[in-house]
């Protein structure tokens, strides 16, 4: 890819990061906090609506936007990483399977396999994104961290930058699958919903198509998505932390909470996934179709 269509895909990002933070990150904090909650038989809410009502009535609204900066800072790098190296390992394919021709559509299996790939270096961005973001939002009240900055200040100084990827490897675990499913499910929509097939689809099919996604996303996959979040919400300190590696967690889990644990915050989670990705593609496809660089 060219080095304008690069910073195409930079500016793109980076407007598709905001209204993703804008849109959905109060409902992925009530994610996070209904994830996290039952470690050690402690619960605190019950659903969703509980842990919104508690959160507003103790905390206020803007407790909701609690961890944001990290992805709102995070957003412009995440979403270029993520568009353009699924666009790069799609002409990999493309230049392996197809000989290059350009022609030759891709399959929607084809899509999968690229955003597969794209998943691994996407971790390396995403990952400490989502650990500052879960250690904020998993504070009830006044906690250890004052907002994002101090946290990453804390956790660099007293671990460096290990301690800023702790559960990368969940993080990749998740990524490898979900970024396979949510770039064939957006592509798959995109076919269905546009009868000619067009390369250029309307707005309105890119947001439908994005809410695809999300649901590709998360939906078949969510209980990797609550094994990094446990991951990454343990102690700091490798030495008091509960969980030695993402299997470990998955086995507490379930044998001290139960399977249906794995599925806590699925709610919010599903809600967050439909609303933001839709957000998400509308915005990328908007911006890069309109923003213009002599």
């Amino acid at each position: 890819m060219s080095g304008k269509s690069t910073l195409i895909d930079l500016i793109s990002g980076t407007f598709a990061g905001m209204a993703q933070v804008i849109a959905g990150h109060p409902l992925d904090t009530l994610k996070v906090r209904l994830q996290v909650q039952g470690e050690g038989g402690n619960k605190k809410f019950n659903g969703a609506l509980d842990c919104l009502r508690q959160t507003l009535r103790h905390e206020g609204f803007l407790a909701l936007y609690k961890g944001s900066a990290s992805p709102l800072v995070g957003a412009m790098a995440h979403n270029a990483v993520v568009f353009f190296t699924t666009a790069n390992t799609k002409n990999m394919i493309r230049n392996v399977k197809y000989e290059g021709n350009r022609e030759q559509q891709l399959t929607v299996f084809d899509i999968f396999c690229a955003g597969a790939l794209a998943g691994v270096p996407i971790s390396f961005v995403e990952g400490p994104v989502d650990l500052l973001k879960v250690k904020l939002q998993s504070q009830i009240g006044k906690g250890e961290y004052k907002n994002v900055f101090d946290a990453a200040a804390q956790i660099f100084r007293k671990y460096g930058v290990r301690g800023l990827y702790q559960g990368w490897g969940a993080t990749t675990l998740r990524n490898v699958p979900c970024f396979g499913s949510y770039f064939a499910g957006f592509e798959w929509a995109v076919r269905k919903l546009s009868p000619d097939n067009t390369s250029t689809p309307p707005l309105y099919i890119c947001f439908i198509a994005g809410a695809v996604a999300g649901v590709s996303f998360w939906g078949p996959w969510y209980p990797l998505e609550t094994i990094k979040t446990r991951m990454q919400n343990d102690h700091s300190n490798p030495q008091l932390r509960k969980f030695r590696n993402s299997f470990d967690c998955l086995r507490k889990t379930i044998s001290q909470e139960g399977a249906q644990a794995l599925w806590k915050g699925f709610t919010p989670g599903i809600l967050r996934a439909i609303l933001v990705n839709a957000c998400i593609f509308w915005a990328f496809t908007y911006v890069k179709r309109n923003v213009k660089l002599s």
